[in-house]
Order: structure tokens, then C-alpha cells, then sequence
């Protein structure tokens, strides 16, 4: 079965790749890829440079550390040092190369190119023991072997050194980190969020003051017509009063006038009727006059 390639999505929403092995051992591990396109973009990447990959072998430095004695091992350790330099000096100009041209393969060359490099450095170191015990009789080989156990014991116990000093730097530098980004991430979020609430706010602020003004508007229309209306009603009240008032004048007016019209009517009737009277009085007074005479009379006698 051959290696393969394994796709993940972690818990922050990015994509990360791993190189398995045919035993199913991780022989790689991606760099995080904001989403699905370019983390398959770099897979096409690695697929495609990878078999064309070059091997930066820096055991070369220990090789000749264990070939050498200890008397010539000064000059040479320098000259190590120097080519060592010279060799991380040009491996971090052409990692920044390769970092700058491609981004998303560079974890997984440099594993591979470590894991190759490695394997070649024992394959070399084997090959020089073997050579250097058939070049030298025991005696040199012994002193060359006890050299190099010695100068490898140094060597890794500085590095052990090193390291352990290294370790609680880098932990606390990664967990800086770690609360830097969480820190601009929440920082993102709330901006985002206040943004958010803000477009969505506007709208509604918007209506409010259109429904206020709107509001505000129809007060100010409905007090003018109730001001209307009653300057209306005023108006009609005061024309019904006034017109009330003259047609009240004229009535009296012509009562006046039929009155004033009327009385030498009523007085001409009256001194008709007592003109008419006066006979039928008369002649009733006489009636009573003769009547009442004899009655006189009787009782005179």
C-alpha cells in the first residue's frame, strides 16, 4: 500500500494535510491553509516537487570529527564550523527562497528532506567507521574511536543542554502566541459584531425617524385643521348670529310697520262700530226708559 495523503479540518476552520506512510506512521505534517482550494493546491504542490527535491546533508561536520585525532581535530573543527556556517547561511537563504516561491508545500519538503538526509548521514557515518578501521591498525582506531565518543558525548550533552534551555522559551513563546492571536481573533469578532449591529440598527433607526417625523407631521396637520375647523365654526356661529339678528330686525321692523299701517284701519273700525252703536244704544235706553216709567209710577202712588 502506498503513502498517502490525509485531509483534515481543524476546530478553527482551517485545513491542514498529513503524509502517511504505508504502516500508516506521519511522516509529514502540513503548515494551516485558510480553506479547501489551497490546501489542495499545496498536495498538487508537494506531489509535483517533491520527487525533484535536493537533500541539504549537514552531517558532514561529525563525519570528519570521528575521522580525525585529537591533535588535528582543532583546525579541522574550524574549517567545519566555517562550512557549517557558510552551509546554514545559504540553507536559510534558500529556505527564504522557497518559502517566498511556495508557502504552502514547505513543511513537508523540509521533513522529507530531513528524514532523506538523515538516513544518508548514517549510511556515510557506517561507511567511514568501516573505512577508517581498514586504513589504521588498532591502536589508531582505538584512539580515534575514543575521541569521537568523547567530542559526540560533549556534543550531546550540549545539545541536550541546549535544548532543555530552548524548551520552556519556545513553550512560553508558542503560548504568547497562542493568546495574541485568540486576543486579535476576539478582537475581530467584536468589531465584526458591533459593525454588524450597527447595519442592522440603521435601518430601524431610519424607520423610527421617518415614523417620529411622520407622526410629528399628522400632530401638526391635525392641530391645524382642529385650528381650521374652529376658526370655521367660529366664523359660521358669528354668521348665523348676525344673520339671526338682522332677520329678527327685519321681523320687528315689519311688525312695526303692519302695526303702524294697522291703526288707522282699527281706529276707523272702532269709531264705525261706535258710530253703528250709538243708535242701538239709544234706542235701548229708550226702551228701558219706557218701560221702567210705569213701575215708577205704581210705586209713586
Amino acid at each position: 500500500m502506498p503513502a498517502k495523503f490525509v485531509l483534515r479540518k481543524g476546530r478553527t476552520g482551517k485545513f491542514t494535510f498529513t503524509l502517511e506512510g504505508p504502516t500508516g506512521q506521519i511522516l509529514a505534517t502540513s503548515a494551516d491553509h485558510p480553506n479547501l482550494r489551497a490546501a489542495k493546491a499545496a498536495i498538487a504542490s508537494v506531489q509535483k516537487n517533491l520527487s525533484g527535491a535536493n537533500v541539504d546533508d549537514r552531517s558532514a561536520s561529525t563525519t570528519v570529527a570521528k575521522k580525525t585525532t585529537r591533535k588535528a581535530a582543532a583546525p579541522r573543527k574550524a574549517a567545519v564550523k566555517k562550512t557549517t556556517a557558510a552551509r546554514k547561511t545559504a540553507a536559510k537563504k534558500t529556505t527564504v527562497r522557497k518559502t517566498a516561491a511556495k508557502k504552502t508545500g514547505i513543511e513537508l519538503l523540509r521533513t522529507t528532506a530531513r528524514k532523506a538526509a538523515a538516513r544518508k548521514a548514517a549510511a556515510k557515518k557506517t561507511t567511514a567507521r568501516k573505512t577508517a578501521a581498514k586504513k589504521t591498525t588498532v591502536r589508531k582506531a582505538a584512539a580515534k574511536k575514543t575521541t569521537v565518543r568523547k567530542t559526540a558525548a560533549r556534543k550531546t550533552a550540549a545539545k541536550k543542554a541546549t535544548a532543555r534551555k530552548a524548551a520552556p522559551r519556545k513553550a512560553a513563546a508558542k503560548k504568547t502566541t497562542v493568546r495574541k492571536t485568540a486576543a486579535r481573533k476576539t478582537a475581530a469578532k467584536k468589531t465584526t459584531a458591533r459593525k454588524t449591529t450597527a447595519r442592522k440598527a440603521a435601518p430601524r433607526k431610519a424607520a423610527a425617524k421617518k415614523t417620529t417625523a411622520r407622526k410629528t407631521a399628522a400632530k401638526k396637520t391635525t392641530a391645524a385643521r382642529k385650528t381650521a375647523a374652529r376658526k370655521t365654526t367660529v366664523r359660521k356661529t358669528a354668521a348665523r348670529k348676525t344673520a339671526a339678528k338682522k332677520t329678527t330686525a327685519r321681523k320687528t321692523s315689519a311688525r312695526k310697520t303692519t302695526a303702524r299701517k294697522a291703526a288707522p284701519r282699527k281706529a276707523a273700525v272702532k269709531r264705525t262700530t261706535v258710530r253703528k252703536a250709538a243708535p242701538r244704544k239709544a234706542a235701548a235706553r229708550k226702551t228701558t226708559a219706557r218701560k221702567a216709567a210705569p213701575r215708577k209710577r205704581v210705586t209713586a202712588s
